[in-house]
């Protein structure tokens, strides 16, 4: 599904923000980050501010190209896309912001429709897909709502089912607990994984410590653009270890 393979990125001001892993006792040292997420799974990315999170998912959105190295998503190479290419790949993904990003004058049913819209889906797939995703994420009573009469923890289910409209096989989360309580933290992120059970591949950038070791998922960490750590962490007090 997704593979990285020596990337490297540094911006024109000299910043490095993804590098190799540094020299280990016993293994060569890595030119670039190296790692494959499988279709299907569910992967959280995590590092403090300045790690590298940022410039990753730019990197898997075609918002900025590696320095070195190269980059496949499913049946896109993007170091070769060309303009024409890009809106297509970005279509194949369903894109969950920390902010929403909500269309302020349009209400739920038509923030979920316009995403089906710009592809040119049918009215009558669009109404059937947009009751299905309103059930999906319990939100069929708000469908004649606007942003701001719902709360937060709604309007980024909204998002998600906005992100799942063209049934993308890749979901890409970035901080989507970030500007809602605990309680519908932990409820989004279930829900995210009833997605994932589901067959849809999930990679969650999140700085949700707490709520990551909920999970027995894999982490990948990022530390100083490099992937420190990457596995299951079965204890807490693994990935205490390891955020240290």
């Amino acid at each position: 599904m997704i593979t990285f393979r020596d990337v490297t990125k540094e911006y024109p001001n000299g910043t490095v923000a993804l590098c190799g892993r540094a020299p280990q006792p016993g293994m060569p040292q890595e030119k670039g980050m190296n790692l494959h997420i499988a279709s299907r799974e569910f992967v959280f990315v995590v590092g403090a501010s300045g790690a590298g999170k940022s410039t990753f998912l730019k990197l898997l959105l075609h918002e900025e190209v590696p320095t070195s190295g190269s980059i496949c998503v499913g049946q896109f190479e993007l170091n070769n896309l060309t303009r024409k290419q890009i809106p297509m790949y970005r279509r194949q993904l369903g894109m969950v912001f920390q902010d929403f990003r909500l269309i302020a004058n349009m209400n739920v049913y038509d923030n979920i429709a316009f995403a089906m819209r710009v592809v040119g889906a049918r009215d009558k797939v669009i109404r059937e897909r947009v009751v299905y995703l309103l059930q999906l994420v319990g939100l069929s009573h708000k469908v004649h709502s606007k942003p701001s009469e719902l709360s937060g923890g709604e309007q980024q289910r909204v998002a998600i089912a906005r992100a799942l409209a063209n049934n993308p096989d890749l979901i890409i989360a970035d901080e989507p607990t970030g500007n809602i309580d605990p309680r519908m933290s932990q409820e989004l992120l279930d829900l995210f994984v009833r997605l994932n059970e589901a067959g849809t591949t999930v990679v969650m950038v999140t700085h949700a410590h707490d709520l990551v070791r909920q999970y027995n998922k894999r982490i990948i960490i990022l530390e100083n653009g490099s992937v420190v750590a990457d596995g299951v962490f079965r204890r807490p007090e693994e990935t205490r270890r390891q955020y240290a």
